[in-house]
């Protein structure tokens, strides 16, 4: 693949899922070898991208690791319609995970290991499954320095194991630090390769307009379900008040 084909469309995200899977294992963080590639995704925005990228990969027989943040300003994960989202993915045969806010830990004087395992203890019995991996939100350094505790069974995407022995790349903010994953599976025969999916669509849409439509309502649901909300508190703000004046 040429640098002029990478882009950020499913298109692309699709023909190099292909590619890797023809020379590499997809593994998990709790399931993984010495030649194989862990695909894995931190919902900061959209449940609904992380379906539509969830969906994509099932149909190619691949699993990967969607986290879950708590604190996200766009998304309630325990609400009807998010859980929905969520259980989606499970259903697609994929795993979720915990993402936790280091900021929202430390501005909040918590304990970390505390809040961490609290937090995984209430996706596990929320959504019916047993959460093996935990990655940082917001951290305040690379890789993250915020010390915790995990049970032996819950691995953190940001260990020594996953981002110094094994080669890390990321799509953060729309940017590959190291070009585009299409040119780099080849180069690392371990591999943990970081997806946001926020970022990708049918369209092969820039930053700034992918941001744009998060402001104008044309990007997911979030627009619908304020005007719904809002409809809804005014039809109970009648309510209450017409029994008042009864």
């Amino acid at each position: 693949m040429s640098m002029n084909s990478c882009d950020f469309s499913y298109d692309h995200y699709k023909k190099t899922l292909v590619k890797i899977k023809e020379k590499r294992k997809f593994s998990s963080f709790s399931d993984n070898s010495d030649n194989d590639v862990i695909l894995r995704h931190d919902v900061d925005c959209s449940l609904k991208a992380a379906l539509t990228m969830a969906k994509i990969e099932s149909d190619l027989e691949i699993q990967s690791t969607y986290f879950i943040l708590f604190t996200s300003d766009f998304y309630n994960p325990f609400s009807i319609d998010s859980s929905k989202f969520i259980r989606g993915i499970l259903k697609l045969g994929h795993k979720i995970g915990l993402h936790y806010d280091e900021n929202f830990i430390i501005k909040s004087s918590l304990d970390p290991t505390e809040t961490i395992q609290k937090q995984i203890d209430i996706l596990d019995h929320h959504f019916d499954t047993s959460i093996d991996a935990v990655s940082a939100h917001e951290s305040i350094g690379f890789p993250p320095q915020l010390q915790f505790d995990l049970p032996s069974n819950v691995k953190n995407a940001y260990s020594e194991k996953f981002v110094v022995e094994r080669k890390y790349i990321s799509d953060s903010a729309m940017y590959w630090r190291e070009n585009c994953f299409c040119q780099n599976f080849l180069n690392y025969k371990k591999m943990q390769i970081l997806i946001h999916p926020m970022w990708w669509s049918t369209e092969n849409k820039n930053r700034n307009e992918i941001m744009n439509s998060f402001v104008n309502g044309k990007y997911d649901e979030y627009t619908p379900t304020v005007k719904m909300a809002t409809e809804k508190h005014k039809k109970h703000a009648y309510n209450c008040q017409h029994k008042i004046d009864d």
